[in-house]
C-alpha cells in the first residue's frame, strides 16, 4: 500500500482543529488542508485549497472552515461586530457553500497536497445520497462577548436573523446566508465541548441532523450558547429515546443560560463519564488499523482501494460513544477472565445497528506453530470460520467484523476479518456449516446468549432519595390537578355564553 500523507495545518488554529478532529472522527476520515486542482497552470503551480478541514465517512461529509479573525476593539461594539461578522461568519460560510459545489460537481479533482500529486484517498458519495454539514469555526468573539455581558461567551444562536442582519445583532447567529442551507458556527466556547461531548463520527452527526431539522422546523426560538443547545439534546429526552429536541408540536423552544453547567453536575453524567473509560478502547483498536493504512504497512492486498479495506473499520467506527462502552466491557472482560492459555471468543451483536455483528478473538500461540507468521495465518483463518459461524448462529447480520489478537500481554498484531454476507448463496452456508462442525465452534448447544440494557447518563437510585422523589411526583400531581381544573373552568365559561 502506499502512504497516504496528510497535511497538518497551516497555522496554530488549524492545526488544534486538526487534533481534535482526530480524536472525534479518527485519523482515516479526517484530512485537513484539502485542495482542488482548478486554477492549476503548471506542473510545479498550486491547487486551490478546498477547505480548512474535510471529514467523510459514508454518505456523510462534513466541510469544516475556520477563521481565526481578531475581534478588534474601537469602543464600538456594533461596528466591531460587524467587521467581525462579515469575515468570520458570512464570508466563511460563502466558501463552505463553495466547498461543497467543488466537491460535488468534481469529487475525482481532490487532492491532500497544493500540488495535486497526492488524490483524497475517500471516495465521496454520489449526488444523490450525499448528506453535507457545513461548519464554520469563528474564533475570537467570546472574550469580547463574557467582557461585555458575563457568562459563557458562547454567542446567541437565534434563528430568526439571516445574512447582513447579523451585523445590527452583536453576538447572535442565525443564518449566515440568506436562502442557503444552515450553517453551523461554533465559536472559541462552542468547539472544544461539542468535540469533546460528541467525541464519535456518529454522536456528532446524529446531534447536527436533528439540530438542523429542529431549527428548519422552526422549532427553536433562541439558545444562549451552542453549549445550551447541546444539553436540551441530551436532557429533553424520555421513555428510553435517544438523544434529540423533544418539544409539543406547534411551540419553540427558548433555551437559557445554565442549562449545559446543570447537566455537567448531575451525577448520572459524572458516572457515565467515569463509565465511558473503557470505551475508549474500541477507538484504540481502530486507530491501530488506520495508523497502518496511512502508513502503508497493512499486510492487505494491494488492489483494492481504502475504501475497500476499510469496510470493517468504518462499521466499527459507526458505533457511537455509548455502545463502544458496552462492546468494549464485553470484549474485556472475556479476555481478562480467560487464562492466558486458553482461547478466548465474544460475539456480539452491534447496540447502534442489528445488521452488524462482531467477533473477538484471543488466540494463544499453539505449540505446533513453526513461526510466528505461521500462527498469524492459521488465527486469520480460524478467525474467519469464527466469523461466517457467527452468520449461522445470528442470521439476521448481514456483515460481520472478526478481529483476532493474541491473549492478554502479548505483544504481536491483530488481524482483521470484514464479511458481506449479503451477496452469500447457499453454497456459502454450506461451507460455514463444514466449518462449523469440524472445528466444532459456536454451536448453538454450546453457547450462552447475554442480554442487557445501558445508558449513556445511568441513574442509580442513591442519586434522588425517596423523599425527594416523592416531592417531585406531588409536584408534577398538583400541576395536572390544576391543568384540569383550568379546562374544566374554561368548558364552563364556553357553556354560559
Amino acid at each position: 500500500m502506499n502512504i497516504i500523507t496528510k497535511q497538518d495545518g497551516f497555522n496554530e488554529s488549524e492545526r488544534y482543529l486538526a487534533g481534535l478532529c482526530n480524536k472525534t472522527f479518527l485519523s482515516l476520515w479526517s484530512y485537513p488542508n484539502v485542495y482542488t486542482d482548478e486554477g492549476k497552470k503548471s506542473e510545479n503551480g498550486d491547487g486551490k485549497e478546498l477547505c480548512d478541514l474535510l471529514v467523510v465517512f459514508d454518505n456523510h461529509v462534513i466541510i469544516f472552515s475556520d477563521k481565526d479573525i481578531g475581534f478588534k476593539d474601537s469602543g464600538n461594539i456594533e461596528v466591531d461586530w460587524g467587521r467581525w461578522v462579515k469575515r468570520a461568519v458570512i464570508k466563511s460560510s460563502i466558501q463552505l457553500y463553495g466547498a461543497e459545489s467543488s466537491l460535488k460537481e468534481r469529487p475525482e479533482r481532490l487532492f491532500l497536497d497544493a500540488k495535486c500529486h497526492v488524490p483524497f484517498p475517500i471516495k465521496i458519495p454520489n449526488r444523490d445520497v450525499i448528506k453535507v454539514h457545513r461548519i464554520a469555526v469563528a474564533k475570537n468573539a467570546s472574550k469580547r462577548f463574557q467582557s461585555f455581558s458575563g457568562g459563557s461567551g458562547s454567542l446567541i444562536i437565534y434563528p430568526e436573523i439571516s445574512g447582513e442582519e447579523h451585523i445590527k445583532h452583536p453576538f447572535m447567529i442565525g443564518r449566515p446566508v440568506t436562502g442557503k442551507p444552515f450553517v453551523h458556527v461554533f465559536d472559541d466556547v462552542a468547539l472544544d465541548i461539542i468535540l469533546s461531548e460528541l467525541d464519535t463520527i456518529a454522536d456528532l452527526i446524529d446531534y447536527l441532523e436533528k439540530k438542523e431539522r429542529f431549527i428548519d422546523s422552526g422549532g427553536l426560538h433562541s439558545a444562549a450558547g451552542e453549549e445550551e443547545l447541546l444539553a436540551w439534546y441530551f436532557i429533553s429526552t424520555r421513555d428510553h429515546k435517544e438523544p434529540g429536541f423533544y418539544i409539543e408540536e406547534g411551540t419553540s423552544a427558548t433555551i437559557i443560560e445554565g442549562a449545559y453547567e446543570a447537566l455537567i453536575c448531575l451525577p448520572q453524567y459524572k458516572r457515565g463519564k467515569e463509565y465511558n473509560g473503557v470505551s475508549y478502547f474500541w477507538d484504540e483498536c481502530i486507530e491501530n488499523f488506520s495508523r497502518h493504512i496511512l502508513s502503508g504497512t497493512l499486510i492487505y492486498n494491494s488492489e483494492y482501494s481504502v475504501d475497500e479495506i476499510s469496510s470493517g473499520l468504518r462499521i466499527m467506527a459507526a458505533e457511537r460513544r455509548v455502545c463502544r462502552r458496552i462492546l468494549s466491557d464485553q470484549i474485556l472482560q472475556k479476555v481478562r477472565n480467560t487464562p492466558r492459555e486458553q482461547r478466548a471468543v465474544r460475539v456480539l451483536i452491534s447496540p447502534t445497528n442489528s445488521d452488524n455483528g462482531y467477533v473477538w478473538l484471543a488466540e494463544p500461540i499453539p505449540t505446533e506453530a513453526l513461526t510466528y507468521e505461521d500462527y498469524r495465518k492459521y488465527r486469520k483463518e480460524l478467525l474467519y470460520i469464527y466469523c461466517t459461524s457467527a452468520k449461522l448462529l445470528y442470521p439476521q447480520m448481514k456483515y460481520v467484523v472478526g478481529v483476532a489478537t493474541e491473549p492478554v500481554g502479548g505483544n504481536g498484531g491483530e488481524d482483521m476479518v470484514y464479511i458481506d454476507t449479503t451477496t452469500w448463496a447457499e453454497t456459502n452456508y454450506e461451507q460455514a456449516r463444514k466449518d462449523r462442525d469440524e472445528f466444532k465452534i459456536l454451536s448453538p448447544d454450546n453457547v450462552k446468549m447475554l442480554k442487557g440494557r445501558d445508558y449513556q447518563f445511568p441513574i442509580h437510585p442513591e442519586d434522588y432519595p425517596k423523599k425527594e422523589l416523592s416531592q417531585k411526583r406531588n409536584i408534577v400531581s398538583k400541576k395536572k390537578q390544576l391543568k384540569k381544573a383550568q379546562r374544566v373552568a374554561r368548558k364552563r365559561n364556553r357553556s354560559q355564553r
